[in-house]
């Protein structure tokens, strides 16, 4: 019974660990068939409107214990107000990590937008590729997704698209 438990917190295990290291898949839909209610844009120009083209989402936080358990139960995670960055695609050549979070980035801010208080925010951008950082605090700013080049958090914005996404803010969770 003892090895038969133990098999099955090893397939367990690695089942977890290769399903969070495969990469996040990002869902291009068009805007006419996207319907989002909640987000209301707090960009720094202003609009309140959902755009045609850029990116909309939300923003979480986790903390604590995420592996999985039969006696644990994994906490949810929890939507968080923060100012979402968006710069110029950008590799980790290009920006300076310290302590796990960046402290300068070489390319240039495109935009930036506050999240509400449940964590939605949609942003306006032109066709291209760009990076997605959160700030936190006086720490810097955090972003941990990485694609196969070394991008940071890489999102394509692609004609009349939103792209969705989800930035889970994770540096306190173990997995």
């Amino acid at each position: 019974m003892k090895k038969l438990t133990l098999i099955f917190c090893l397939i367990s295990l690695f089942s977890t660990l290769s399903l969070s290291q495969k990469p996040k898949k990002k869902v291009h839909k068009k805007a006419k068939k996207v319907k989002i209610i909640a987000p209301k844009i707090v960009e720094s120009e202003g609009s309140n409107e959902t755009p045609n083209q850029g990116i909309c989402g939300s923003i979480v936080w986790k903390s604590g214990n995420f592996m999985p358990s039969p006696d644990h139960e994994v906490p949810k995670p929890k939507a968080v107000k923060r100012e979402l960055f968006v710069y110029e695609l950008t590799n980790t050549q290009q920006a300076t990590l310290q302590n796990g979070f960046y402290k300068a980035i070489v390319t240039g801010l495109v935009k930036s937008v506050k999240s509400d208080a449940d964590g939605k925010f949609c942003v306006e951008l032109p066709e291209g590729k760009y990076s997605l950082f959160v700030k936190e605090g006086e720490k810097g700013l955090y972003a941990n997704q990485f694609d196969a080049e070394g991008n940071i958090f890489p999102v394509k914005v692609s004609k009349d698209n939103l792209s969705m996404i989800v930035f889970s803010i994770d540096y306190q969770a173990n997995y």
